[in-house]
């Protein structure tokens, strides 16, 4: 897994500048006593596997044995650091001397403002010195600068390391590794001629007393002892598969360490992982109240500074919003007797809320010019903080991701590996059983079986000659395992030649225990002083609520009022609609909302109790006719028709062409001279009536929606009107007012809050802050991932060693016995020779 770089370390580069500022009655130096932190814990706090096979491991003998053979001194191991530092350094890149002043690889004092210049060098302007990395050292103010190792170093390190000269280190990780190469290779050839001798070469068959009989597949004539020369090569043979079977034991528990070790440092990598995520939430959240404390007085910039233009800018547009008002509702405010609510308003934000504003205004002023603009240090070390924090948090998140990736993966790999592993001892036990089974049948079933010893002679050779191959490359590993446990107890002693003098602070911190505010000495450059002067104490006693109150009631009691400005005209309608007397029976009673749509009141007849005029006697539909307007319904249901005067010329105009017109007094006509239409001026001040009304109401909800207390539910334009949004805000007038009282009592009470908590309460953030600084949670973690690895992991890849070795010297043993127990088991006793030549003479 890649990791992209320490997690211990960056989010922690926060460099804390004190002011000077006027004597306070009380300060408090700050001591770094920490409450203990079971976060950070070593003892009993995490997990792990544990294996089923944990009894049976030798892995802390084969370590021992591994060790024996590689001890080294710590300058030979310090030594090879240096060389793969060198080896790794970019030299084009990294001796560039000089970065630009405003790089995270300056080398700066601890203000960070300020470059450190070295005796022998100058850089241009608007660039410094560069951090130490792996080609300089650490540049001091005034001194000659040197580099970390001398330069000609740099160009041996290869060969140095991988070299095909005896003195490189390759080499002497190898030399054990080739010494075993070598011999296998020897013991191939040797049983190469010896199968050659015994198999192809028929003269090397003719029994004779020489060396060149050993090749030979035939028996002795004069037999063989049956104890020494039969049965102790056989006793010898199981005790050598018996090794065989015990090497597979302790290779197929070696395995198994292996996997424990494997998912032990996927669980503990995971947990340091968690337990950064953890940290950086801890520590984010002091660090969020500290930029909002800088320099004893305020709230951080982000609380006080950012956005506070409002206090202003809302004002004037609050102030410009009453004059709108009046402006557009003059009439209406008249119309409604709402005038003089509407300047007790006004009144009431010019004496009540102005002085407020005047405050906080004032404040953000004071704090500006005396805390904020000297303060930029501190907020930008602050914000950089946050910003790291923000993103080793999320890029804890792509670590987690790799893990579980990678560890899904070897589980995938196990059972390869493990087969892998254990092949070649299974196969090998395998062909030695058969050759015991090949023994044990020679009595017992036939001489013939006792070939198949050949078979079980040649495969031991060739598995034996691969064991020994498999056991000096593992060997090797095994050495450079080693070596690489011993090199990265050199590594986390000093991380200031891996990552530069910048980083290793915060790094070195990690693992020797000591809390990151310690190490960059934020503990000395905190020092808050009393907070600012008494506005605070002022600000803190306005009631900001009561003050808007002032305000907003009387614009309350408007919106409460203004109905009135269309309830007379909807009164006098309604005293015509529902008159309900002869000759106009109307008996229709209005609510604003249904006088606005007619058409909609809920009437219990679809036509009008009463004839139409100019509607051939017939009343008339309470429907609404297409798009037909209020206006133009209202005169049309109300447009009753007249009655007669007299019998004579008054009628009903049925056919316009009747020559006759004659009707009873009083009834309906339309038609004739002595037809009157007393209902006709009923109907044109209904009409007149509406006219009125819409237009009252209509402005009564421009007044509403401009207003803000509650937007008229049948208004068809977002509130505010149209005409309010174009020359004066977005937002109604209340809404203005409700918005700027919530940020005005929000900022308000950020001050005083500020005041309140004073230099304990801001102290109590710091420490909290620092006390968070303790990472010692990564040491301990990064300890148990290397107890993983450097015992548990390492133990298991002995064992696999040790028992290669002890399976190839197994395996030749048999191979041996194999091939010398075919021919003699296949010949007679010594005793069986002798009364043979007794019956031939």
């Amino acid at each position: 897994m890649r990791l992209k770089g320490p997690s211990c370390f960056a989010f922690a580069l926060l460099f804390v500048s004190s002011v000077s500022a006027k004597e306070y009655t009380f300060q408090r130096g700050l001591k770094l006593e920490c409450p203990l932190d079971e976060f950070n814990q070593a003892e009993g706090s995490s997990e792990k596997v544990e294996g089923r096979f944990d009894a049976y491991s030798k892995g802390d003998n084969g370590r021992q044995m591994i060790e024996m053979m590689r001890k080294r001194s710590e300058t030979f191991y310090q030594n090879v650091v240096n060389n793969v530092i060198m080896l790794l350094c970019n030299i084009e890149e990294a001796s560039q001397r000089c970065v630009e002043k405003d790089s995270l690889y300056a080398a700066k004092d601890w203000t960070g403002e300020n470059c450190i210049k070295a005796s022998d060098f100058e850089c241009p302007t608007g660039m410094c010195e560069r951090t130490s990395n792996c080609y300089w050292k650490s540049v001091m103010e005034g001194e000659e600068r040197i580099t970390r190792f001398p330069v000609d170093n740099y160009e041996k390190a290869r060969d140095k390391l991988f070299g095909t000269h005896s003195e490189s280190y390759i080499a002497d990780v190898a030399r054990f590794g080739l010494i075993g190469i070598v011999i296998s290779i020897a013991f191939l050839l040797m049983w190469v001629i010896f199968l050659i001798g015994r198999f192809l070469c028929c003269c090397l068959w003719i029994p004779c007393d020489t060396l060149c009989f050993v090749c030979s597949p035939i028996p002795r004539r004069d037999g063989y002892k049956t104890c020494k020369e039969v049965i102790i090569p056989i006793i010898f043979y199981f005790f050598s598969l018996v090794m065989v079977a015990a090497s597979t034991g302790i290779a197929f528990v070696g395995n198994e360490d292996i996997s424990v070790a494997v998912s032990n440092t996927f669980l503990h990598a995971d947990g340091l992982v968690q337990d950064l995520a953890l940290f950086l939430g801890r520590s984010r959240i002091p660090l969020e109240n500290i930029q909002g404390i800088v320099n004893e007085a305020a709230l951080d910039a982000k609380f006080i500074f950012d956005g506070t233009e409002y206090v202003k800018t809302d004002a004037l547009e609050i102030v410009d919003s009453f004059v709108g008002f009046y402006s557009l509702h003059s009439e209406g405010l008249n119309a409604s007797s709402s005038l003089e609510g509407f300047n007790a308003a006004t009144l009431g934000f010019q004496e009540k809320v102005t002085p407020i504003i005047d405050n906080v205004q004032y404040m953000l002023d004071t704090l500006q010019m005396d805390l904020y603009e000297q303060a930029d240090t501190i907020e930008g070390g602050i914000s950089g903080a946050i910003g790291q924090l923000d993103s080793f948090s999320s890029q804890s998140l792509e670590w987690q991701a790799e893990i579980y990736h990678y560890e899904a993966q070897e589980l995938g790999f196990r059972a390869i590996r493990r087969s892998a592993v254990l092949a070649i001892f299974l196969a090998s036990f395998a062909f030695g059983f058969l050759g015991l089974l090949c023994i044990i049948g020679t009595k017992t079933v036939c001489r013939k079986v006792v070939h198949m010893l050949q078979l079980t002679g040649v495969f031991s050779a060739l598995l034996g000659t691969i064991s020994l191959v498999s056991a000096s490359v593992l060997l090797a590993v095994s050495f450079f395992l080693h070596d690489a446990c011993e090199m990265s107890d050199i590594i986390t002693g000093d991380f200031e030649p891996f990552v530069g003098d910048k980083v290793a602070t915060a790094a070195n911190a990690c693992f020797n225990d000591t809390n990151l505010a310690e190490a960059f000495n934020m503990t000395e450059k905190v020092n808050f002083q009393q907070k600012l002067d008494e506005g605070l104490k002022q600000l803190d006693k306005i009631n900001v609520s009561q003050s808007f109150q002032i305000v907003l009631g009387p614009l309350s009691d408007i919106h409460s009022v203004l109905g009135a400005v269309s309830d007379s005209a909807l009164s006098a309608i309604n005293q015509v609609t529902s008159s309900n007397e002869f000759p106009c029976p109307f008996a229709d009673i209005y609510t604003k909302e249904t006088i606005i749509k007619p058409w909609e009141l809920n009437i219990p007849t679809d036509v009008t109790p009463y004839v139409i005029r100019d509607n051939f006697g017939n009343p008339i539909s309470y429907s609404r006719m297409a798009s037909e307007t209020a206006e133009s319904y209202l005169g049309r249901i109300y447009n009753k028709a007249g009655v007669c005067s007299a019998e004579s010329s008054c009628c009903i105009a049925y056919d316009p062409l009747e020559p006759s017109c004659e009707s009873e007094v009083y009834d309906d006509c339309d038609l004739g001279d002595n037809c009157v239409y007393p209902c006709e001026n009923l109907k044109l001040g209904i009409v007149e009536g509406y006219k009125a009304f819409a237009i009252l109401y209509d402005r009564e909800r421009r007044m509403n929606a401009d207003l803000g207390v509650m937007c008229p539910a049948d208004f068809d334009d977002s509130c505010p009107t149209a005409e309010f949004k174009a020359a004066y805000a977005n937002t109604t007038l209340v809404g203005l007012i409700e918005n700027y009282k919530v940020k005005i009592i929000g900022t308000k009470d950020s001050l005083v809050s500020l005041a309140s908590t004073s230099v304990g309460g801001a102290m109590a953030e710091v420490e909290d802050f620092l006390c968070n600084m303790n990472v010692s949670f990564v040491e301990r973690r990064y300890h148990e991932v290397r107890d993983d690895i450097c015992i548990q992991l390492y133990g298991g890849v002995a064992q696999i060693n040790w028992a290669l070795w002890i399976l190839s010297i197994s395996l030749e043993v048999i191979s041996i016995l194999a091939h010398v127990l075919v021919v003699r088991l296949r010949g007679v006793s010594e005793k069986e020779a002798a009364l043979g030549m007794l019956d031939s003479d």
